[in-house]
């Protein structure tokens, strides 16, 4: 009886543990998948936010570079920095360079637990290559909301929160592009002239917490409410 005991226990045992494997032999054949699903050079119109963000970027040998100050990110999310060419390239056109002392970049959200790319940022210092990445973000979404100049009767606030004067008017601009088919949704601020020029991308999905989290942070929503230029 203590035998057939025993031998029960066993199973039991055996039986709990072979779960663990096998939901482990699930995940890493997951991750193999999405890992075999990005094939040849680096891309970022080529990411769904579903990546294992560290092993990516090992694969395409790009190292992660220092954070300044600004750079911010979620409680629960680590960054990734890189101003590599390699890791600046959108639809094929090269996104990197400087103007001025300012070096364009790109800024990678991953949570520190599962390393999973949950959204990024570019930042641009060239207005050219800003009207060309508009260009190619048309070619993989589809813009919902364009505005380029501000509503009759509004006005630009400074950092203070005082209103601006029209010759110090920092031409803001801003775009928003959504693909029904990802769940992406990309948002391009701009502003300045010249020297003095800065564009931001910043790309998410919306139907995730992080994305929620991050547009509140950014205030991205505001699109929703306000009337776009034609498109």
């Amino acid at each position: 009886m203590k035998t057939q005991i025993y031998l029960f226990l066993c199973l039991i045992i055996a039986a709990c543990q072979s779960n663990p494997q096998g939901s482990n032999h699930r995940d890493s054949a997951k991750n193999t998948a999405l890992k075999a699903s990005y094939s040849g050079p680096f891309d970022l119109a080529k990411l769904r936010l579903n990546e294992n963000l560290p092993d990516l970027m090992a694969a395409q040998g790009i190292k992660t570079e220092p954070k300044a100050e600004p750079d911010k990110t979620l409680l629960g999310y680590e960054l990734f920095k890189s101003s590599n060419p390699k890791a600046l390239r959108f639809e094929n056109a090269d996104l990197s360079g400087t103007s001025g002392k300012n070096t364009n970049y790109v800024l990678f959200d991953y949570s520190e637990d599962k390393k999973t790319l949950a959204f990024y940022e570019v930042m641009l210092y060239d207005k050219a290559q800003a009207d060309t990445l508009i260009n190619l973000l048309g070619k993989v979404s589809t813009i919902v909301f364009k505005q380029t100049k501000l509503p009759k009767g509004a006005f630009e606030l400074d950092e203070d929160g005082r209103a601006l004067k029209p010759e110090k008017s920092m031409h803001k601009t801003f775009r928003v592009w959504e693909n029904k088919n990802t769940g992406l949704t990309y948002f391009l601020e701009g502003a300045g002239e010249g020297q003095n020029f800065t564009a931001k991308l910043i790309v998410l999905k919306q139907s995730e917490q992080s994305g929620k989290d991050w547009m509140y942070y950014f205030s991205l929503d505001m699109y929703k409410g306000s009337k776009s230029e034609p498109l």
